[in-house]
């Protein structure tokens, strides 16, 4: 069913610092973000201090802090998209070594957090993977964490450290707007998705809808149904992750079938895993657009604006 946002209750997403003094915090650039960090401190007007990293040929990771911190509290931007596993104990080894030179506290800003989808047992004897993750912060000496669109946002309810989801829909409708699109419906897949369409229309003052998706447990194969019409409309279809893209293609393809007159794939977080991207277009996409969470290609906007208004309080 269509739904208009135009009578929704505005969405609230206020920021909660945790005690963070926030006109005293030095942004660390890590290796995996330090283009993100670079903008998060123009937009905040934060010192940056770059980290110097470098591969040795065995593949591990040498981290060096080029300034003296101690003292500091430090607030270090590391992104865990892939190569997930290095980036995760690059954030590890910057934690530890910065409290060992003496600062007085690390915080984390982890843009894309890896291994949330792994927040319960599927199985008998599976890893709960983002616990151990959370668990491997704090013992690295995280004090707190903030993140962007956490795939399990239930999840980190029960962390060890105190974890802050910060919601970049509205940069993505943000953009959307500059791109002068006409009669759009926002479209998405299943509770979570409606949940993000839901904001996106909001923000947009426009009519949402959600799909339905099944997945053949045997095939694996992704089936998807809609049932509003939405012949000649422009389809803004999003998603809060596009890995490997097949969910995606799915609901584009159908889409295209029903006669949208174009369509939009959009996403906060663009892993863009294999031909993820080319499978998408191939679909009937006109574009994808994605943020700066993750580096590609694809990232048309950028997150540091949110990021600074919700942690650091700058607008």
């Amino acid at each position: 069913m269509l739904i208009s946002s135009r009578y929704l209750t505005p969405h609230e997403n206020k920021p909660k610092i945790y005690g963070i003094k926030r006109n005293c915090m030095i942004l660390v650039g890590g290796p995996a973000s330090a283009y993100l960090a670079e903008k998060l401190s123009k937009a905040s007007g934060h010192k940056l201090i770059e980290i110097e990293h470098k591969l040795f040929p065995d593949g591990e990771s040498y981290i060096r802090f080029p300034e003296k911190i101690a003292g500091e509290d430090l607030l270090i931007v590391q992104g865990f998209h892939p190569p997930q596993d290095k980036h995760v104990f690059q954030a590890c080894l910057m934690a530890d070594a910065a409290l060992d030179l003496g600062a007085n506290s690390v915080s984390l800003i982890a843009p894309y957090l890896a291994y949330a989808r792994q927040d319960k047992r599927f199985l008998e004897g599976e890893a709960l993977s983002l616990n151990t993750l959370l668990k491997l912060l704090k013992a690295a000496g995280y004090k707190r964490a903030y993140t962007v669109n956490v795939h399990s946002p239930w999840a980190i309810e029960s962390s060890p450290i105190p974890v802050k989801d910060v919601l970049a829909e509205e940069a993505l409708a943000e953009h959307i707007k500059t791109l002068g699109l006409e009669d759009i419906v926002v479209v998405s897949v299943g509770k979570k998705g409606k949940c993000m369409a839901e904001r996106v229309a909001e923000l947009l003052e426009t009519e949402y809808l959600v799909a339905q998706s099944t997945r053949d447990k045997f095939t694996g194969e992704v089936t998807v149904e809609i049932e509003d019409d939405v012949g000649g409309r422009c389809a803004l279809v999003v998603d809060d992750i596009i890995s490997t893209g097949g969910t995606m293609a799915k609901l584009v393809e159908k889409l295209k079938s029903m006669g949208a007159r174009r369509i939009i794939a959009a996403c906060i977080h663009g892993l863009m895993i294999g031909d993820a991207a080319e499978k998408i277009i191939r679909s009937g996409a006109e574009t994808i657009i994605s943020s700066d969470t993750v580096p590609s290609s694809y990232s048309r906007y950028s997150v540091a604006g949110i990021l600074a208004r919700e942690i650091l309080g700058r607008t």
